[in-house]
Formats: structure tokens, sequence, C-alpha cells
């Protein structure tokens, strides 16, 4: 609850003899101190000045200021805007000016300006949140500024006005808008860009009291006309350029893109100069710490200084620009306001350009010093390896991607509502990751499970779809299978998760490989083992650590099957070890107990 403060002075005052009595409750004690400020006039403005300090009393004038009167009654009409006053500051004409419908309000402030009577112009502009003293001397520039606005954007847009005071648009034969056919108090002439949002532009249909309503420039509108004429307001210097340096693409005139372009070449050598500097320098670092820094760091030091330098050079020469276009040039703001977006996305695209330079390179260099460096008895951590750093290389790199194509076009104002629509729309969302990112994400994620489970390696030996294969790469969303006869075969990620795949390396890459051999009843099957067994042991490809073995494993009606193990350090070793030793066995074989060679036996019989 507040208390009214009385004056000192008039608290004081002699004369003064009786003493109010106590009031009995707060009804009272309000008439009271009412008839005592009215006993004594005492002025408002006397108490102001009592309960606000000097600095309070200009903040409440400048809030007042601020906020504004647009007039409203705060009665609502779905025909029109209701309002108590309307343009006080002005003179009253004569005759008033013929505001009765959209297109008649346009073609007003046109004739007017044209005429060059801009106090006329001013009376179809709701100029409510202008101070009254103000309105007549602010009238001028105002109309003036609009209509450099209106033509500049081309907003003088005559053929979508409708000519009926109901601002109603007849709808033709067949048309579903939603605007055509309904009576309308208020309609959008278009948007102006304005830093980093769209200013609309509107008419609106307002009722003082009694009086017939009319269609005016919005008080919006007019308030927001000084800021957009200084962003757009032609430069002094224009006037001292060539017509044809003036020719206007797009509402941009053609020397704001001239001074836009020479200025990004201009950040261009600048960039270059920096990035060429910086290498430069490390280089001569790196010369000086020869002697104290490894050759490998050395290089790497400057390999990376040389990746860096186009995609550095770019990332400084658009951050310059962008710079520019934010408003560190106050006389290209038209061009500034059309070209940021597109100066962002080449920021955020140089800058992702970077990152993956970045990336690219640490991973290789962790490759060449922490992988490829490794002896063969460190074969499986290799193999383990090389898998982290394909799989999740690329995965970064992805996720870069993506989140470069948002940040890009989160500075489009449409493009970014757009996204944010279909992101939080399950529908729409559901069925554009169901129907078109499905089988590209789903790769994407077991690229990401095969990196953390393991279930194949690069450098494993695999079988798959009856192919002996070794693992070659492992990409985005599938798996480079290289063949024993130089194929190549393509493999989806998933597949490699869904289906069996036979790999020879996963736990350790020592391989044992089975011969079968076919005999006859009748060969020397000890005489079979010694050879089997001396025949593997001389072989370079043994392992020298499991002892080669042979067994009778299967018994039919004409031969015997023989089934032999031959052990080899890997996947390849073996096959091929297993290749070598049946081969030699089919030799000896042949020369030593051909006659017990498989062979077909027929029993002749005398027939009677």
């Amino acid at each position: 609850m507040s208390a009214i403060y009385i004056p000192a002075s008039a608290a004081n005052e002699e004369g003064r003899s009786q003493v109010a009595s106590k009031p009995d409750n707060l009804a009272e004690y309000a008439v009271q101190q009412i008839n005592t400020i009215k006993d004594e006039n005492i002025s408002v403005s006397g108490i102001t000045e009592e309960i606000f300090d000097p600095t309070e009393r200009s903040a409440v004038q400048q809030a007042g200021t601020l906020q504004g009167d647009m007039g409203l009654t705060g009665e609502y009409s779905e025909n029109y805007y209701l309002l108590n006053k309307l343009n006080v500051g002005l003179p009253p004409l004569a005759e008033p000016p013929n505001l009765a419908t959209p297109l008649a309000t346009l073609g007003f402030f046109q004739s007017a300006v044209m005429k060059q009577q801009y106090d006329l112009a001013a009376y179809a502009l709701n100029m409510n949140l202008i101070d009254e003293k103000n309105q007549r001397t602010r009238s001028l520039d105002l109309t003036k500024q609009l209509d450099f606005l209106l033509s500049e954007k081309e907003l003088y847009v005559f053929d979508d006005m409708p000519d009926r005071p109901d601002g109603l648009i007849e709808p033709p034969l067949g048309n579903d808008s939603s605007v055509m056919g309904i009576p309308r108090r208020s309609i959008q002439l278009g948007y102006i860009e304005y830093r980093e949002r769209r200013v609309p532009v509107y008419l609106e249909r307002v009722r003082v009291g009694d009086q017939a309503p009319v269609w005016m420039f919005s008080a919006q509108t007019v308030g927001n006309i000084e800021n957009l004429y200084k962003q757009y307001h032609p430069s002094e210097f224009e006037r001292y350029l060539p017509t044809w340096l003036k020719f206007q693409f797009f509402g941009i005139a053609l020397w704001e893109f001239s001074a836009l372009i020479l200025f990004f070449l201009f950040t261009m050598g600048v960039g270059w100069i920096l990035s060429k500097s910086t290498e430069k320098l490390i280089s001569r670092y790196v010369d000086n710490e020869k002697y104290n820094i490894s050759a490998g760091s050395a290089n790497g030091v400057a390999d990376l200084a040389n990746k860096l330098t186009v995609p550095l050079t770019f990332t400084i020469s658009f951050s310059l620009v962008f710079t520019l276009v934010s408003g560190g040039f106050p006389y290209l703001d038209a061009v500034a306001s059309s070209t940021r977006p597109l100066i962002w996305t080449g920021l955020v695209f140089s800058t992702m350009w970077l990152g993956i330079r970045t990336i690219n390179f640490f991973a290789n260099r962790y490759q060449d010093m922490q992988i490829e460096n490794l002896g063969e008895e460190h074969f499986d951590k290799v193999r383990r390896r090389r898998t982290y750093v394909s799989i999740f290389r690329r995965v970064f790199i992805f996720v870069m991607i993506l989140g470069s194509i948002w940040i890009g076009l989160s500075e489009f104002a449409n493009m970014e509502g757009l996204g944010k629509t279909l992101l939080t729309s399950a529908g729409i969302a559901g069925v554009v990751i169901g129907i078109a990112a499905q089988p590209i994400l789903g790769n994407i994620i077991a690229g990401v499970q095969v990196a953390v489970t393991q279930p194949v390696r690069i450098g494993d030996s695999v079988i798959m779809d009856g192919n002996f294969s070794t693992v070659e790469d492992l990409r985005y969303t599938y798996a480079v299978l290289k063949t024993w006869d130089k194929r190549r075969l393509i493999v989806p990620m998933r597949q490699l998760i869904t289906e069996r795949v036979e790999n020879w390396s996963h736990t350790e890459v020592h391989q044992t490989c089975p011969v079968f051999l076919y005999i006859d009843y009748g060969a020397d099957i000890e005489a079979i083992r010694q050879q089997f067994i001396s025949v593997t042991k001389d072989n370079e490809l043994w392992d020298n650590e499991t002892e080669p073995e042979i067994f009778v494993v299967e018994v039919t009606e004409n031969t015997i099957q023989l089934r032999g193990a031959v052990s080899a350090v890997g996947p390849i070793e073996a096959w091929t070890l297993a290749c070598e030793v049946r081969e030699q066995m089919l030799g000896y074989l042949h020369q030593q107990q051909n006659k017990y060679l498989p062979t077909e036996r027929f029993t002749l019989t005398e027939s009677l």
C-alpha cells in the first residue's frame, strides 16, 4: 500500500490551528488526506518532487517516452482498432484526405510525396507513439524516410491492395487462400530486413470516436522508420559516384557489391599473409630447435602449419567480412543485411574445413607414431588401434559436418523456423528419419558399435558369404573387404553386426587349418602319418609350436578319410601351409602307395 506524502512546507504553514481527528479506519484516513490536499492547494507535482529524487524522476520520464501511448481505448472490434486520439499534434485539415481503403491510403501517400507535400503525406501515418509536441516537426522527415524505404524495398504494392473499406479481397474461383474473402483490419505490405530480424510494414484500419474508420501506416511501423532508414539511407559520397555504380540488383547498389568483393579479396590477402607468416615462424622455430626435438615432431609441426594454411586463410577472411557486415561499416548496411547469412555460412564451413584438416592431421600423426612403429609382436594392438582411428575419425568429422550445417542454416531466419518446426513435429520427424535417414543412420550407429565391440578390426581375416577376405578399411557406413584374389567386397556396417561372420583372427592370429586325405583300406596309415609330420615340420611356414597330427576320422564303403591339422602364425600362413602339405602328400601317395589310392572295386562272377 502506498502512502500519500504531504510536503513539509504545507504541514508547517502558519494559520493551521485545528488538529485533525484520528481516523477510525483506512477509508476515513484516505478521505482526510485528500481533503487536506484540496484545502492547502498542494500540487501533485510538488508531491512527486518529494517522492522521487532527480534520478528517479528522469527514469520515470524516460520510461514514459519509450513506452509511448498508442491511444487504444481497450475495446475490441474485429473491423478496426478503436483509438481515443490520433495525431493530435498535427493541425486539422479543412478537407480530410481519402484514407477509406488500403489502396486509397497508399495512393494518397505516394501522390503527396511526389508533389513534395510531405506535411500532407504525414496524415497517412499513425504517429501516436511520437510526442504530440514533436509530431508536426518530425512528420516531414518521417514521410521522406518512409517513401525512401517503400521505394527501395518495392513495397508500393498497389496490385495487392484491396480497394474496399473492409480490406476484403474477392477470392477468384477455386482459390482457398486463408486471407482472401475475409474482412481485415490490418494488411502487411511486406518485410524489411533489419540486422538479424525482419521488420514488417503494416497498414491498419483505425477509428477515433464517432469518426469514419481510416487506413493508416501502423504506429509500430512509424516507430521503426528511423532505425530502418539509418540502415538503408544513401551515403553522402554516393552523390559523387557515377550513375552506373548506383544501378541496383535486388535493391542493393552495384557499388556496394563491388565494395564487399574488394574487401573480401583484401581480407583474403590479409589471411594469406598471416597464415604464411605463422608457417614461416614455425618453420624457423623448428630449424632453431632441431637438435632439441625429435625429427618426427619437427616434421609434424611443419606439416600441420602447411596443411592449415589454406583453410585458415579462408577462416580469417570470412571472420573479417562477417565483422564488416555485422555493423563494422555503416555505409554497407543494405548489402550487409542481404549477404550476412551467406557470409556466416562461409565462415562456418571454412571453420569446419579447418577442423576437418586438424582432425585428419592428428589422426594420421597418431597412426604414424603410435601404430606404424609397432612391431609384429604387437599385431593385435595394431589392428585394434587402426580400427579406433578409422571409425572415430569419420564419426567426429560426420558430427562436425552435421553441426556446421545446422549452425550455418541458423542465420537464415526462415530456414531456422522451418528446421525447428520439422524437428519438433514428431510425425514429420518420424517420417523423415524412418524413410530417408534410417539406412544411413543405422549403418553409422553400426559403425560405432563395430568400433566399440570390435567383432572385426582392420587387418582381420574373415570369411563372409563364402569369401575369404581381409578387412581393408572401415568407413562411415560400409566396410571394405579384400579377397584373396584381390577383389573388393563392399559390406554395409549393419551386416557385420546382424549377420554371422567367421573371424579367423579375432582373439589371436595363430591359426590351425585342416588337411583331408582319402586313401584305400590297404594303405599304411602309420607311414602316411610319419610322412605328414615330416613334411609339415620341414615347411618354413610351420609355427614350431603345435605338433602336426593326422587321424582317421571317417570310414566309408570304399575309402578311409584322414584329417590332418597344421598350424602357423597367422591365417594366411596356415592356409598356405595346408595347401603345400596337401600337395606334397598327394605326391607321396602317388609315388609310394599308388596302389592304395582310392579305387572303385567291381566283383565279377561267372554266370551259369
